[in-house]
């Protein structure tokens, strides 16, 4: 099923809607605000049914000043870049200087993918499952990046309750992307408190450590012995107050993963994380094409006014799984890259599965 809601007004006028996907005992919540992520309802155990997504209960919420990007498209250019420089072609482009005094976060806060008002080409019952197809056109220059381009994200929610979100980029010249979602989940209900007792195991032998501002160093370091190593599963917490260099670099986990298996020009998905709720049974597993999938813990969460459900949201009241190159790839040859060019758009699949244990 698929239905269409108004979600509420832009200050100009322009009204923003909600688009409901239900499927295989699921049901997704998207606006064309931002491609934005609004809420997922899945069942627990017992059949339970929650919501799982971190937001905002209206259109306000989203176009404040907030930096959790809750749901968010975060890009073209997502994540953080050194100096704010991306060098295309011996030209040094400049991004928004709006992190750390120096650097760039998610390429614009205030004016961004997710503040847009994406245009819907289809909201459609597809013989699969329930589809919505969203795109936004970027000027040349827009951002400081070059090239007119084509940002576009599909939702298709299949007959079994799979979620898949595929994002693409056309350009008429040669550009820079990094594309991805923002959701931050909570297994327990987006409104059941901390997070640190919930597990997870992500498919990564080696992680991105960064400096003091969260720029990535350079190194790709093995997850062995440290405070990164997910690969069994376990709970979020257990190691998140660990005397760590990086943990406290990033106030906690805020740090990219290298999930294997990954071939450069390849949009193969591979499986990345599970997670699971113990109390509820609730569980989540992502598959990816990118290269890497960051992980935050919401350490710096602060939200309560216009939070749905009038719901109070602090510190690691939930956890965001971002697909993604790594962070500031474009400073680091060896990495893989994501130069958008006529001849080579950029594309990135999600899949989210909601299983219960």
């Amino acid at each position: 099923m698929l239905k269409q809601t108004v979600f509420g007004e832009f200050a100009t006028g322009k009204e923003a809607s909600v688009y409901t996907l239900e499927a295989g005992g699921v049901t997704v919540r998207v606006s064309d605000l931002g491609a934005t992520v609004l809420g997922i309802d899945v069942p627990d155990a017992r059949g339970n049914v929650a919501d799982i997504a971190l937001g905002f209960a209206g259109v306000p919420g989203y176009l404040g000043v907030n930096d959790a990007f809750y749901g968010a498209t975060a890009g073209p250019v997502a994540n953080r870049t050194a100096r704010a420089e991306v060098p295309i072609d011996g030209v040094v482009y400049h991004l928004p200087v709006n992190d750390a005094d120096t650097n760039n976060l998610h390429t614009d806060k205030v004016h961004g993918l997710h503040k847009r008002l994406w245009t819907v080409d289809a909201a459609e019952e597809a013989p699969t499952g329930p589809e919505l197809r969203l795109s936004c056109e970027l000027a040349d220059g827009e951002f400081g990046l070059p090239g007119n381009r084509r940002v576009t994200a599909v939702y298709a929610l299949s007959n079994q309750g799979v979620l898949t979100l595929t994002y693409g980029m056309e350009t008429d010249a040669p550009t820079y992307a990094n594309i991805t979602n923002h959701t931050y989940f909570n297994l327990a209900g987006h409104a059941a408190g901390n997070v640190e007792g919930q597990l997870l195991q992500i498919s990564a032998e080696r992680f991105v450590p960064i400096d003091a501002t969260s720029i990535p160093t350079g190194e790709l370091r093995d997850v062995n012995d440290t405070p990164f190593d997910f690969r069994q599963l376990h709970a979020i917490g257990e190691h998140i107050g660990d005397e760590d260099e990086q943990l406290e670099n990033g106030r906690g986990y805020d740090h990219c993963f290298c999930v294997g298996g990954y071939a450069d020009g390849g949009a193969d998905l591979r499986h990345a994380v599970h997670a699971e709720d113990p109390a509820s049974g609730r569980a989540l597993d992502v598959s990816i094409s990118a290269p890497g999938i960051q992980l935050y813990t919401g350490n710096w969460l602060d939200d309560a006014w216009g939070v749905k459900d009038g719901a109070v949201y602090t510190s690691r009241s939930g956890f965001a799984l971002e697909p993604e190159f790594y962070p500031d790839s474009i400073h680091h040859a060896a990495w893989p890259q994501t130069i958008v060019t006529p001849e080579r758009p950029f594309e990135s699949v999600i899949q989210y599965e909601f299983t219960t244990v």
